[in-house]
């Protein structure tokens, strides 16, 4: 309840923009303005001025909620269209399809990473929910170009599913994973440098993971995400590792997020799918 609540709070003006798209539609169609236009026709010939007028009653009054609904949903895309979606310090937990309808109904075009659980990032971005995302300014990320990163688990051979683990702004251990994917060959890329409270950009640590998972064999076809990314190395690791147009032989990507139970912050059973093409 609590959480339906924050998540009211946190989009409340967005709430409030589908509560009138479905009101107006609602209070359209209740006064019949069909029969109306019509009864209007009957004492009124009709002429190039209102032709216009005619075909809409013609129409009935379904084709009448329609234009009404076109032009409140213009209105609405040209105010969200310069807006960024996400802003204030809640943490932005919302469904995907909640996004869509920011997106495609509401018209947001900018969206902010910042407070978004890192499996929704991956989605949004892979599928290019929105023109434009904010990860934040370039001044809140120390930039490390030179940076020594650990890697794990190197193989020549692996299972068909892999979990990777990226370690970014603190370290992630193994008995952090479910139990029921420890069996799985599993590779650690970590900062050398992370659990610091600074919030960096590292090229090298997102170079490591374009490369390792660029040069997985053709028999690993899925990949269980496990990380602790900041929004803009999520960003550029969504962009320049996963997002490959079907050009990669990884054809199913699941981001799991991390739950806050009896204290411990481990990864849960269930993942969020990002994408799962057919193999």
């Amino acid at each position: 309840m609590i959480t339906i609540i924050y998540r009211i709070i946190d989009w409340g003006f967005q709430i409030f923009q589908i509560c009138v798209i479905m009101l107006l539609a609602v209070i359209v169609w209740m006064l019949d303005l069909a029969t109306l236009m019509e009864r209007i026709f009957m004492n009124v010939s009709v002429d190039f001025n209102n032709l216009k007028y005619y075909f809409l009653m013609r129409g009935g009054n379904g084709l009448i909620t329609l234009v009404f609904l076109i032009i409140l949903l213009k209105i609405f895309h040209k105010y969200n269209g310069d807006k960024i979606l996400n802003k204030g310090k809640l943490y932005h937990d919302h469904c995907y399809i909640g996004y869509i309808l920011c997106s495609k109904v509401l018209g947001y075009k900018k969206c902010s990473l910042i407070r978004v659980p890192i499996a929704m990032q991956f989605k949004l971005i892979i599928n290019d929910t929105f023109d434009e995302y904010f990860y934040g300014e370039t001044d809140d990320y120390k930039s490390t170009k030179c940076e020594n990163i650990t890697i794990k688990g190197i193989k020549d051979a692996y299972t068909s599913t892999i979990n990777l683990v990226l370690s970014d702004t603190y370290p992630i251990k193994k008995e952090m994973l479910p139990e029921n994917v420890r069996n799985l060959s599993t590779i650690y890329i970590s900062r050398d440098n992370e659990g610091n409270s600074v919030r960096a950009f590292s090229s090298a640590f997102c170079e490591q993971i374009r490369n390792i998972v660029s040069n997985l064999p053709d028999e690993v076809y899925k990949i269980n995400l496990y990380s602790t990314l900041n929004a803009k190395h999520c960003y550029w690791i969504a962009r320049n590792v996963f997002k490959q147009g079907g050009r990669s032989n990884i054809k199913s990507l699941i981001v799991f997020p991390q739950s806050h139970k009896y204290g411990l912050w481990n990864f849960s059973e269930k993942g969020v799918t990002i994408f799962n093409d057919k193999y």
